[in-house]
């Protein structure tokens, strides 16, 4: 029973289907899996400009500013983030948003001042990449 400006509404609510999945939610999880296999299948059998490794992994370093901002917003926005910043906030209180902006401008700043002149010259490809080339 929920009360609204006054009113009070009852709403029935099944919970007969909670916890387990339905036609819809596999009908959705069917078509995400096929479009992605259709993606895969497709760009294997046209057989691609990459013929090394490095120019797949890298995109032969031509890759735009689009696509790159967004590889990076995905890598920093995981699941285990947003799960962990949900948790932060409910166990802690909403301080840790109003210091998130600050902390994501200066490590930003640091990052793109100090770390990348010194690692883009290299050109490496992952962190372990790094780790042994500057040890």
């Amino acid at each position: 029973m929920f009360t609204v400006v006054g009113r009070s509404v009852e709403v029935d609510i099944k919970m007969e289907s909670v916890g387990r999945l339905e036609w819809p939610d596999y009908l959705v999880l069917a078509v995400f899996l096929a479009i992605s296999l259709g993606i895969g299948v497709y760009h294997s059998l046209t057989g691609g400009r990459q013929r090394t490794t490095e120019e797949f992994i890298m995109a032969n370093r031509r890759l735009g500013i689009l696509p790159t901002t967004l590889s990076l917003f995905v890598s920093y926005s995981s699941a285990i983030g947003m799960l962990g910043l949900t948790a932060e906030m409910y166990m802690y209180g909403i301080q840790f948003m109003l210091w998130l902006p600050i902390g994501s401008v200066v490590s930003t700043v640091l990052v793109e001042r100090l770390v990348v002149p010194w690692i883009f010259p290299l050109r490496l490809v992952s962190v372990n990449d790094v780790s042994s080339a500057v040890l």
